[in-house]
């Protein structure tokens, strides 16, 4: 696993994929293509002396790869506007009706890590935050008058309701929901214990359906809302020794799915947003059991900013969709579509690589 996060974190990884991107931008490719058919000869054939080439050097093959260059550009152009539109209700642009300053935004999990960081950034526009979490967020947080601390267990419906009431009697109804709150602990699945299994779902996945039926019917009633999934790039792969972390970060997403439709469909609530964010590896307090194990491993972390700078992007440009933090990670979305071979052979790589993460 080291010598993958290694070359994928490298110069030379780094640059063949700059190149690829490059040479998969339409805008290059069509432009080469154009120069090519339409450009000035004189300058064409200045071109390829200076590559030590004859002026009468035959351009069919680079042409032909240039125009496949195009067509698969154009195409991944094409597939990530339609991506896009569908994951916000097909719209081309952001829903309307959003006013920072008297928007209110729930955080679960939001006193520290990457909750602490999206509770930051709402900050920069203005937004109202409550904040549900064990613990208080820090003393700067504390004291601004935007901000609000529920303590708040998210293993209990009445502590969650109890946080709920407060807030919509301290703000109002809350327009934005970031459900952040979970817990991670490396354990085998024959070893793992029944209390530990349970809290894992219920903070990891039936607190998203608990804080949902709070503020869901009210962002109904008003057809305005933006509901946040914090899930991960887990709820793609099955990682030995995590078998109950992405088994809720799988339930986060299927859960995500569902809701953006029943949003539309169901309720006729098409502007009530819903983004569904997976971050890799990210450097908060939840990798504190099994972070000498990802560092022997070469594992490269993303920081909470980073997580928050993506997530609020697509708050303030009042857009729902998928993301996943860092962009390079995104093959392991296509890894559910890959053959079964193919994925059994990851994880049989995974379960050497993480073998003894549970000793």
């Amino acid at each position: 696993m080291s010598a993958l996060y290694a070359v994928r974190e490298s110069i030379v990884g780094k640059s063949i994929r700059g190149v690829i991107g490059l040479a998969l931008n339409p805008i290059v490719s069509g432009g080469l293509l154009a120069f090519l058919e339409k450009g000035p000869q004189h300058v064409i054939e200045d071109i390829l002396a200076r590559a030590g080439l004859p002026a009468n050097y035959d351009l069919t093959t680079v042409k032909l790869a240039l125009a496949v260059l195009l067509v698969i550009g154009g195409a991944s152009a094409l597939n990530k506007k339609l991506n896009s539109m569908a994951a916000n209700s097909w719209r081309i642009g952001g829903a309307p009706g959003w006013d920072w300053p008297k928007e209110i935004a729930v955080v679960t999990g939001g006193s520290s890590g990457i909750g602490l960081a999206i509770a930051r950034e709402l900050l920069t526009k203005n937004v109202k935050v409550a904040i549900f979490d064990i613990q208080p967020p820090p003393k700067d947080l504390q004291n601004n008058k935007l901000v609000k601390f529920y303590k708040c267990d998210a293993t209990s419906s009445a502590s969650l309701a109890e946080a709920a009431d407060g807030v919509r009697k301290d703000f109002g109804n809350p327009t934005i929901l970031v459900n952040n709150a979970g817990i991670a602990k490396p354990a085998n699945i024959l070893t793992i214990a029944e209390k530990d299994l349970e809290r894992i779902f219920r903070i990891n996945t039936m607190c998203h359906w608990l804080t949902v039926q709070q503020f869901g019917k009210a962002m109904v009633k008003a057809n305005k809302g933006h509901i946040i999934t914090i899930a991960s790039v887990a709820s793609f792969v099955g990682m030995p020794g995590h078998a109950d972390y992405g088994a809720t970060k799988a339930s986060a997403l299927a859960f995500h799915e569902a809701l953006h439709a029943e949003l539309a469909h169901t309720y006729k609530a098409p502007n009530v947003l819903t983004t569904i964010v997976h971050p890799d590896f990210v450097a908060t307090p939840l990798l504190t059991e099994f972070k000498s194990n990802l560092d022997s491993n070469g594992i490269r972390y993303i920081t909470p900013e980073q997580v928050a700078q993506v997530t609020c992007a697509n708050v303030f440009g009042t857009k729902g969709g998928q993301v996943i933090v860092p962009e390079q990670s995104a093959g392991a979305s296509f890894l559910r579509s890959a053959p079964n071979w193919l994925q059994i052979t990851v994880r049989n790589f995974m379960a050497g690589a993480t073998r003894d993460w549970t000793k």
